[in-house]
């Protein structure tokens, strides 16, 4: 149940209104149907259809950040690696209720997953010029995975990442002394980036309750979720510095531009029961679909541990237009 409990709340904001609700009353279908809507609710998120979709989409562009492009290695010729990512839609909390672990998981609007094996490669490789690019200055990168885990306390996801980069070093590197510290430059990146993911939650539901002499029962399944597919353009300006060959920290600037959709999964099965001559039915609602937001801007810093080849990396995005939060995890080979 824990586990659940934690799940949901990631799925969840805050509202006035359950997602289960009793229509088409009549009889004796009035209070005591006020008292079970209530009870039902508290089996399933406190979700709005007016902001969950929405969180869930903008969720899944910024669990992508991070996958391809590298913002700390300086190639010479080729990058191999993998990253796992996770975004999220923070609502109402703020970034320090976040890191004191003070966070009030109704608000959350969304989140998204996302991870990639990812294939860097130097311009250079490819000749000298490309147009008007200089190939030495220019690196490629390419990513994909898709991911589709076992089922976990009836909880289902399956999510696919992909996406192509490219970067192009604006002002070169500066190496001070004899490789103590190095200033990577300022570097440039675009592409194209593409999410798709499938989360949802079976839940089977028992409950009663009773009011005004009148007693109302549901007894049937819940599937809580969304299906997400969004596309996404980057553009990012971003810099590092080196120390000592073996600590890098990164950061930049990026501006997102968004298009997609994400598409509720609200399905019920089952009866409502009244007693005493009173009827009605059970109605499940998230909305229809959302987009994410069209344009979007953000910052982002992180921390690289180089072990000559071998890098680690932490990196974190912020929002700046909306509530979103994305953290990657990654290991790469560079050469």
């Amino acid at each position: 149940m824990k586990t659940i409990t934690i799940i949901f709340s990631f799925l969840s904001i805050s509202s006035h209104a359950g997602l289960f609700q009793i229509v088409n009353r009549t009889g004796t279908c009035q209070s005591a149907c006020d008292f079970l809507e209530n009870e039902v609710n508290d089996n399933l998120p406190d979700a709005d259809a007016s902001n969950y979709l929405k969180g869930m989409a903008n969720s899944s562009v910024t669990s992508q950040k991070g996958l391809g492009a590298s913002y700390g290695s300086n190639i010479e010729f080729i990058e191999v690696g993998f990253t796992g990512g996770l975004g999220a839609d923070l609502g109402d909390n703020s970034t320090s209720d976040l890191v004191k672990g003070d966070v009030d998981y109704d608000q959350i609007r969304g989140v998204g997953f996302g991870g990639a094996v990812s294939l860097g490669l130097k311009g250079s490789l490819f000749g000298n010029k490309l147009g008007p690019l200089d190939m030495k200055r220019t690196s490629f990168y390419g990513y994909f995975l898709d991911i589709d885990p076992p089922d976990l306390d009836d909880i289902k996801g399956k999510t696919t990442s992909f996406g192509l980069h490219i970067q192009y070093k604006l002002i070169p590197q500066i190496t001070l002394g004899p490789g103590l510290l190095s200033w990577g430059g300022v570097d440039v990146t675009t592409g194209l980036e593409r999410a798709s993911m499938r989360l949802n939650f079976v839940k089977g539901i028992t409950e009663s309750a009773s009011s005004g002499g009148a007693s109302a029962s549901f007894d049937g399944t819940a599937t809580v979720g969304a299906d997400v597919t969004t596309y996404t353009i980057p553009l990012e300006v971003s810099t590092n510095v080196s120390l000592l060959h073996v600590f890098t920290l990164f950061g930049g600037m990026g501006a997102d531009l968004s298009f997609g959709k994400a598409e509720s999964i609200a399905n019920l099965t089952g009866n409502v029961t009244v007693s005493g001559g009173g009827t009605g039915e059970g109605n499940l609602d998230l909305g229809q679909e959302e987009s994410p937001d069209v344009l979007s801007l953000r910052g982002f810093m992180g921390l690289q541990l180089n072990f000559t080849a071998l890098n680690t990396f932490l990196l974190v995005n912020k929002g700046f237009t909306n509530d979103t939060l994305g953290l990657s995890l990654g290991i790469r080979l560079a050469f």
